[in-house]
């Protein structure tokens, strides 16, 4: 997926919300994820979706990574660490204990999740391993709606180069 930012343009995160989102997937994804060396590739991902948002969303989505890797220090467990520090046992902690709150920050967190969740799933092999594969299905819906609406479709078409040709 090619992002709309040319090869000269800023990375779209920092080295630091990098990091702190690279800490962030090894604690909301399955826990095979670092055994098969998947981190880096979810990130990279990760990076792709965020190059296509919109300025604003992407500074935005950038500013949430940041809080909460430094919303960690105030977790009294993480003794002033931020979340890119923490070792496994407290980085866990500290997302689980955000993500059962009822806050703006739970819901952020959670936010969070599902799109680093959603990256994960994205990777190929991942697809392969939980049998993902929608090419035959989208195949044969094609087929189907094709035999179907054949002529709805010419005529569609028809009149779309009918008025081009206006």
């Amino acid at each position: 997926m090619a992002g709309p930012s040319s090869a000269s343009a800023a990375p779209p995160l920092s080295a630091r919300a990098r990091r702190a989102t690279r800490r962030f997937a090894e604690v909301v994804c399955p826990p095979g994820m670092r055994a098969h060396h998947r981190t880096d590739r979810v990130v990279a991902e990760f990076e792709q979706m965020v190059d296509a948002l919109a300025p604003a969303a992407r500074k935005a989505l950038t500013a949430a990574i940041i809080a909460l890797d430094e919303g960690a220090r105030l977790y009294p467990p993480a003794r002033g660490r931020r979340l890119s520090r923490l070792d496994d046992q407290a980085a866990e902690a500290y997302v689980r204990a955000l993500l059962t709150g009822r806050s703006i920050a739970a819901d952020l967190v959670q936010r969070l999740k599902s799109l680093i969740v959603m990256c994960y799933y994205e990777l190929p092999t991942v697809q392969r391993e939980i049998g993902y594969d929608p090419g035959p299905y989208i195949a044969a819906v094609s087929r189907r709606r094709l035999e179907t609406y054949a002529a709805q479709i010419e005529a569609g078409e028809a009149a779309v180069t009918a008025r081009q040709e206006s």
